[in-house]
């Protein structure tokens, strides 16, 4: 007689825990205790000692496994007095976070409770950065497209010129500017003033006689065209209509893009606006800013007087006392970064100056008072 089996679930074959979400978590787990471990004997012993325990534990030492363990052990420091705080991350987030371009996230994953933190969370993060970093990117590509300025301001607002290094293979620059001030005691400023002087009455001095010769040559060849026997040649109809058909037709393919783009932007300034009413944390507002950065001004004209101060209510200290330092015209804009740091730009300075968020407060109090002496 054949005997049949009953199909046994995995779970109840190997007497495991049915939610694969609480293995994920203790392999976790166990991995940052292991790389923990690894990395405080790294820290601890010397070369020779840390090679001997690994053979001890019959461990190759070099191994990718190692390096590996070594990056997570080094980066998250901070949490290795509670790794359970770590333990809904699976190892290769945690990996990725140690890559440059991420590791600033693992300072915001002190912020949340322990228990608040999931893998949803640190992935919506990760999102946040890439547009964090894609708009930083974009700015500087746009800054870079513009033409470049040697004027600077100093402190009192005096303006003054300023010229980049000039970097060169064979040096002339230097070198000629060297023999003029070893041979006939010039000083560079002077030697720089006359060198674009002469070079401005040059540029000048083409400028204008290529302009006398366009000049010349239009009177040539309008002494010829009377010379000649004046026939008028114009269009066909065919031709005309043509002309304009494509002058129409052009006008009508602008109108439908920017109509699109008009759309588009009305459509991300209300989606902003929806993420900014559910908003219940600095953390959410910021995330949803970042993501929508271009319509941001907009977007908060959109919300109701009730809104905007609710929003402001969770702003932390340090953004509120840069909010009130651009509403008094004490600087001229700020961004925050992923970091925690702060981009604020000063009028009379091209680049913005970084400032820790630690730092925000006594900074401000610093350029009110140099502002005072100033004014």
């Amino acid at each position: 007689m054949e005997t049949t089996h009953k199909a046994i679930s995995y779970c109840q074959q190997h007497q495991l825990e049915p939610n694969p979400t609480a293995h994920i978590e203790n392999s976790s787990l166990e991995y940052l205790h292991f790389a923990f471990l690894l990395w405080e004997y790294k820290t601890s012993y010397s070369k020779k000692e840390y090679r001997r325990l690994l053979n001890t534990y019959s461990w190759d030492k070099g191994s990718a496994e190692e390096i590996r363990a070594l990056k997570i052990g080094e980066n998250f420091q901070e949490f290795a007095c509670c790794p359970q705080h770590l333990a809904p991350i699976p190892v290769t987030i945690l990996l990725k976070l140690c890559s440059e371009k991420y590791k600033p996230i693992i300072n915001q994953l002190q912020d949340y409770p322990i228990g608040g933190l999931t893998c949803e969370v640190v992935l919506e993060l990760i999102e946040e950065r890439k547009a964090l970093l894609k708009a930083e990117k974009e700015t500087s590509q746009n800054s870079f497209e513009e033409k470049p300025s040697i004027w600077r301001r100093t402190l009192k607002g005096e303006r003054f010129c300023q010229f980049p290094p000039q970097w060169e293979e064979d040096h002339q620059t230097g070198v000629l500017t060297q023999e003029l001030i070893d041979g006939y005691g010039l000083l560079p400023q002077q030697i720089l003033r006359e060198a674009i002087a002469d070079y401005h009455a040059k540029i000048k001095s083409q400028e204008k006689e290529q302009s006398q010769e366009e000049t010349v040559e239009s009177e040539v060849v309008l002494v010829e065209s009377r010379m000649l026997p004046q026939v008028e040649i114009s269009p066909t109809e065919s031709e005309k209509a043509i002309e304009v058909n494509s002058k129409l037709k052009q006008n009508e393919q602008t109108s439908t893009t920017n109509l699109t783009k008009q759309q588009a932007v009305g459509e991300e300034v209300l989606m902003l606006v929806e993420k900014l009413k559910l908003s219940t944390s600095y953390h959410q507002i910021r995330s949803a800013i970042y993501r929508h950065l271009a319509v941001k001004d907009e977007a908060l004209k959109q919300l109701s007087p009730k809104e905007q101060l609710r929003i402001e209510r969770l702003l932390p200290q340090e953004v509120l006392a840069l909010k009130t330092a651009r509403e008094s015209g004490l600087i001229i804009d700020y961004y925050e970064l992923e970091t925690g740091c702060f981009q604020v730009f000063l009028a009379g300075e091209d680049k913005p100056e970084s400032i820790s968020k630690s730092n925000v407060i006594s900074w401000l109090q610093e350029q009110e008072r140099l502002n005072c002496v100033t004014t």
